[in-house]
């Protein structure tokens, strides 16, 4: 029964307090931006409000508060946007409606001026923060009009205005808040304070109520006597990070009940001595970091209840400290005098401080404390004199200290301690004695039973016996590093039962003696790092506790896990000598490690269990690695990152960085392996790619992957290259003889399918033999082209040798050779038929040889030839049929040769880069024009400029480049638009030929004149109609669309017999795109043209599962066009893919004519392969966004009458086919009795 009582209840309770949330939520509805809650501590329908503007009645937006709701609404909280640099303003009666606010912020609007009325009807106000941070837009400044604060305030509580960047306040602004307590000021200009009339006045009581005066962080630099005379409620003043430089004696007149003073941070040099005659109730005085060097006698004789006096960093010195300095300070608890110019200290100068529990004399020049100097101090827990100049302590220096705690020596020039300096300080816990001069371990630590901390380091130390810490059961922090310990004994520590911390760094020991810690059961973290250890065997295994070791910098040649506590979690042994991570008892499950740095040492090899299983980061860099084997990082389930830079890496397996799976929600460990002299042969072409492929996420992130360089096995330009730059057919392997495993004629002469490398020669492949590189350069063949060159080459190096003649059905059978050089091999004749059968030959050097002429059959049957190099040859004929059966040909360099006459107009038009340069071309004028007609209409010609003619060279007996130089009684520049030249050159030719005739013909000068104005109108009406014919032909591409457009006709157009058959296809275009564009062609496409045209969109209507390239070639059959979408997305995605475009070559080689090109967005130029290079030239192309693009492209369209449309179930011929309806993202589906507008065709 009680229980149900109870569950009742609580029911009740909960019930009550969800309806009164959902009640007050249904009721209060907060407007946009803003967020509100109920106000913590204030009644149950206490309301506060956030709202996160961009400005406040600024030129982007008016804010009208009337629409937050005005009922229960007690605080809100206003920030502007901190981005936005534009100024906000405040309209008279802006919170009116808000009668029950009682707290308002506004915080980050850049406000210029608070005009009055700004808050009226804010009656209930108590708080008031305006922060508009205007330090952060210099140029702009807080005004406040003289009427902003109006009797309505008089509950205002809470003032704060700081950082506004204000530079002064009306006279008298803040009389009328009568109730203010806290006025806080900081962070802005104010340079004086009088205009607050703070001053004693008894008729404008002003600031009468203030508790707290924040003016800190302004430029005020004066305090004049009795400005804050009328604040005698005032109990904390804030001074603090002004130029304060000038105190007057009655600057704190009236002050009666301050108990805080904060005046660091300033310029004083002296204080006055009656500044304190009206505040003897302060409890509290920061005078830090000001320029004082004058204290008056009895200064702070009359602040009997000051706690804390901090009179660091000043310049005093020990004329001013003395011991009238701090007489009657009875009650003073903290006393800080560091970082001053003290020399010395009166025995008596701290006589009437025995309430003192703090004192600081650290960073002064004190080279001696007279004995019983602290002797009334017995209630001091805390003395710190560090970075001083004593040099001795002697036995009554430290008198009286009975409860002292913490003492601070370090830094000092000590050498001599008496061993009795600390018999009254028996509750000394922490003992600093480091950076002095100590030359062993002083005794008086014995004295101090208690001690916790002793840190000893920095001090010249050499030796530690077994009796150094006698009695030291207690310590659990000892420190001695940089001494000059050479040894440490067993039984050194063995009285430290306590010992948890222990360091002895960069000290000069050569030994640790086994067992030398196994009393110290309880050590947790060691340091012996910066030592000549060589041996750390039977020193950690017995610690249980060890859980941080730091060995490093040291000579130790092994380690072996076995030498290390299960338990150790953190463990450094870098910059050693160690070979290898040695786990004999093969523990690795077992360890706890989880941060291990073994780099620097001389490691080799990396295996498996050389590796802790629980290993979060490892440290492996600058090793001498060579080989990281297989699954080295599996099963290391922990781990984050690992660091491999700077070894001696190769190879990495695919296997050498496999790791275990890694759940998705878990970041992948971070891989280091940059540094190390990788060679991207075939093994290596995996790693390029495991960052992009890794999607079992069985593979670290390799964070440095951008930045690792490879040394290519083979290339003959650039030797080390980014990895994620080489190309995969640069990752190549040597071999000397390798038969296929379908091959079946290895074990006789004369197999194919045997690839055996020829004498002399060196051979790479890629993983998937893809490539296969032959190089016989400079291999000393003679008049012989090599044996058994295998047939599968891809590349041919047979440069540099003496080759004279090429003969015919040299290369007969390598099918797969793609390049092929045959430079500098002083070749002269090339016989007919020498490349048969190489017809994927796609590069051929024959440059730098003695070819004297190419009689047309050199090259026939070489259909994918794309570039031929033949400069610097002494060919001066070429048959005019040599390159015309080149279609796919793109270079071809003829520079540097003895041509003179050739007709390079003929040349293939697809070409894109020719050089003429540096041949005798002739003088002759019809000859030279036609050259450069074509050479300025082609735009193919890179070295135009530099192309010139040679008077009568055809009888010049010999030739070379100096004949080429800028000369002109030799020749002329081809590419000049000056007549005269040819003019010129004709009549030099025919002077040199003894033919020059000279005729004279005079015209009368009147009958000029009579036909003159005729010629004039004739010539202008011609020019006109030339005019107007350029322009139609000009513009006729645009005029045929727009008359398309317009009427639907087609000018000078007649339609093919190819074009009448097309009329029966299935589609009216195939639209071949990239699966990264389909959201363009879907929904701004497809949407346009699928009301007329039937469209078969390449990833929404190919079947599933088909075999692309047989899908493509079906769909472009069926189409009477083909609309390919040219982007930077097609070219590196679906281009790339062989299948992809083998399909687009294979069905549009011979149809060029129904491909219609659409370029969307910017596709780099340089990105074009040569195929669709071909395309754009013999095509029709369209740039999406052109002002008549959709004009354009259906004039492109074949035409389709509405009334000749096909119903959706005609089958096109030779297709099986299923037609299934597909609706275009946001289209409507068909109406019943329309044909479907897309089919898709299943095979």
């Amino acid at each position: 029964m009680g229980t149900t009582v109870v569950c009742a209840v609580l029911f009740g309770v909960v019930f009550g307090v969800l309806s009164a949330s959902l009640s007050k939520a249904l009721r209060y509805q907060a407007p946009d931006e803003c967020k509100w809650v109920v106000e913590s501590g204030g009644a149950d329908e206490d309301v506060a409000l956030v709202c996160r503007l961009r400005t406040i009645n600024s030129e982007l937006e008016n804010t009208n508060f009337s629409v937050i709701q005005p009922q229960h609404t007690v605080r809100l909280r206003l920030e502007c946007s901190d981005a936005l640099f534009f100024q906000s303003s405040l309209n008279a009666g802006s919170f009116r409606p808000l009668v029950e606010l009682r707290e308002l912020s506004i915080e980050y609007c850049k406000i210029g001026n608070l005009s009055d009325g700004a808050f009226r009807g804010l009656k209930e106000l108590r708080n008031l923060t305006v922060r508009t941070h205007n330090t952060d837009w210099s140029a702009m400044t807080l005004e406040v009009s003289p009427g902003v604060f109006t009797d309505e305030l008089r509950l205002l509580e809470r003032l704060d205005l700081g950082e506004n960047n204000m530079w002064s306040l009306p006279e008298g602004v803040l009389c009328p808040l009568y109730s203010l307590e806290i006025l806080n000021l900081t962070r802005n200009r104010f340079r004086e304070i009088s205009s607050f009339r703070f001053a004693h006045n008894p008729s404008e009581r002003c600031g009468t109520s203030l508790r707290l005066l924040d003016l800190s962080r302004n430029n005020i630099d004066r305090l004049p006597s009795g400005q804050l005379s009328g604040l005698a409620r005032l109990q904390k003043l804030y001074l603090q990070g002004n130029g304060l430089s000038y105190l007057a004696d009655r600057a704190l007149e009236g002050l009666s009940s301050l108990n805080v003073l904060k005046l660091s941070d300033n310029r004083l040099v002296s204080l006055p001595p009656e500044l304190f005659s009206d505040t003897r109730d302060i409890k509290e005085m920061y005078l830090q970091n000001n320029s004082i060097n004058v204290l008056a006698p009895g200064l702070f004789s009359e602040l009997t209840q000051l706690l804390v006096l901090d009179l660091s960093h000043n310049e005093l010195t020990a004329d001013w400290i003395n011991t009238a300095t701090f007489a009657g300070l009875i009650r003073l608890v903290v006393l800080d005098i560091s970082y001053n110019r003290l020399t010395k200290l009166e025995p008596s100068v701290f006589r009437d401080l025995y309430s003192l529990q703090i004192l600081r004399l650290n960073d002064n020049f004190l080279e001696l404390i007279p004995e019983n100097t602290f002797s009334a101090l017995y209630n001091l827990h805390t003395l710190i004199i560090s970075n001083n100049r004593l040099t001795s302590i002697d036995s009554d220096t430290f008198n009286g200290l009975y409860v002292l705690s913490l003492l601070s020596l370090d830094n000092n020039r000590i050498s001599r301690i008496h061993p009795e300096a600390l018999k009254n300080c028996s509750s000394l816990q922490d003992l600093h004695l480091n950076g002095n001069k100590l030359l062993q371990v002083p005794e008086v630590i014995s004295n101090v039973p208690m001690l916790r901390t002793l840190d000893l380091g920095e001090n010249h130390i050499d030796t530690l016996t077994n009796d150094t810490f006698r009695d030291m059961k207690h310590i659990y922090g000892l420190r001695l590093t940089e001494n000059n310990i050479g040894n440490i004994s067993k039984g050194v520590f063995d009285k430290m039962a306590a010992l948890k911390i222990l360091n002895l760094s960069r000290n000069k020991i050569q030994k640790v003696s086994a067992s030398a810690f196994d009393s110290n059961l309880n050590l947790q973290a060691i340091r012996l790092d910066g030592n000549y250890l060589t041996d750390i065997e039977e020193l950690f295994a017995k610690l249980p506790s060890l859980v941080w070791l730091n060995i490093s910098d040291n000579q130790l040649k092994w380690f072996d896990y076995a030498l290390i506590p299960t338990g150790l979690q953190w463990l450094d042994i870098h910059s050693n000598q160690i070979s290898e991570l040695g786990n004999y008892f093969e523990i690795e499950s077992t360890l706890a490690l989880s941060t291990f740095d073994a780099s620097a040492n001389k490691l080799t090899e990396i295996t498996g269990s050389a590796i802790p299983n629980s290993v979060e980061v490892l440290f492996l860099n600058d090793n001498l690695i060579t080989k990281v084997q297989s699954y080295t990082f599996f099963k290391k389930p922990n781990l984050t990152r690992v660091d491999l830079f700077g070894n001696k890496i190769t190879h990495l397996d695919p296997n050498s960085l496999r790791i275990s799976a890694v759940p998705p929600d878990k970041p992948l460990p971070e891989f280091y392996i940059g540094g190390n002299p990788y060679q991207c042969d075939c093994t290596m072409d995996w790693l390029q790619k495991v960052n992009a492929g890794n999607r079992a996420r069985t593979q670290p992130k390799l964070v440095d992957l951008e930045s690792i360089y490879c040394q290519l096995l083979y290339n003959r330009g650039r030797t080390y290259v980014p990895l994620v730059e080489a190309a995969p057919y640069q990752f190549l392997c040597t071999y000397e003889t390798h038969c296929f495993a379908l091959c079946h004629c290895c074990d006789f002469d004369a197999c194919d399918c045997e690839m055996t490398c020829p004498e002399n020669c060196t051979c790479y492949h890629d993983q998937s033999w893809s490539a296969n590189v032959v190089d016989c350069s400079s291999s000393g063949y003679v008049e012989t082209l090599p044996d058994q060159i295998p047939m599968d080459a891809t590349q041919l190096y047979l440069d540099g040798n003496d080759l004279r003649s090429l003969m015919s059905h040299a290369f007969i059978g390598r099918k797969r050779l793609k390049i092929l050089f045959l430079n500098n091999s002083n070749i002269e004749l090339i016989q007919n038929r020498t490349f048969n059968g190489l017809k994927e030959l796609e590069v051929l050097h024959l440059d730098e040889n003695r070819i004297r002429e190419l009689r047309g059959y050199e090259f026939e049957g070489l259909n994918s030839l794309r570039e031929i190099f033949l400069q610097h040859n002494r060919i001066s004929h070429i048959h005019n049929g040599t390159f015309t059966s080149l279609r796919h040909l793109r270079v071809l360099r003829l520079d540097h040769n003895r041509l003179n006459t050739y007709v390079v107009w003929q040349l293939p038009t697809a070409l894109t880069e020719v050089t003429l340069a540096y041949n005798p071309w002739s003088c002759d004028c019809e000859f030279t024009e036609q050259l450069r007609e074509w050479m300025i209409r082609g735009d193919s010609v890179s070295d135009l400029n530099s192309v010139r003619c040679v008077y009568n060279a055809t009888e010049l007996d010999y030739y070379t480049e100096d004949i080429y130089a800028d000369n002109s009684e030799v020749g002329f520049y081809i590419n000049t638009e000056n007549s005269t030249a040819c003019t010129g050159a004709a009549n030099i030719d025919n002077s040199i030929n003894g033919n020059l005739t000279a005729t004279k013909t005079i015209i009368r000068r009147q009958a000029i004149q009579d036909y003159l104005p005729l010629l004039v109108i004739t010539l202008v009406v011609f020019a006109v109609i030339v005019s107007i014919t350029l322009l139609l032909f000009i513009f006729r591409q645009e005029l045929r669309v727009w008359i398309h457009s317009k009427f639907g006709v087609r000018l000078f157009y007649r339609p093919t017999e190819l074009e009448m058959d097309d009329r029966d296809k299935l589609f009216d275009a195939f639209v071949s795109y990239s699966s990264k564009d389909e959201a363009w062609v879907a929904e701004v496409l497809a949407p346009t043209l699928e009301p007329n045209y039937k469209l078969c969109l390449h990833y929404r209507d190919f079947p599933v599962g088909a075999y692309l390239a047989d899908t493509i070639v079906q769909a472009v059959e069926s189409s009477r066009r083909t609309i390919m979408i040219l982007s930077e997305n097609f070219i590196k995605s679906e281009w790339c893919r062989f299948e992809f475009k083998s399909a687009h070559h294979q069905v549009l080689r011979d149809r060029r004519r129904r491909l219609i090109v659409i370029l969307l967005g910017e596709v780099p130029q340089k990105d074009l392969d040569p195929d669709i290079r071909l395309y754009l030239k013999t095509n029709v192309y369209l740039q999406w966004g052109d002002k008549l693009f959709w004009e354009k492209l259906k004039f492109a369209l074949p035409d389709v009458p509405n009334n000749q449309r096909r119903r959706g179930s005609t089958r096109g011929p030779h297709v099986h086919h299923h037609v299934h309806r597909h609706n275009a993202r946001g289209q409507a589906p068909n109406p019943p009795g329309n044909a479907p507008r897309t089919v898709a065709i299943h095979i």
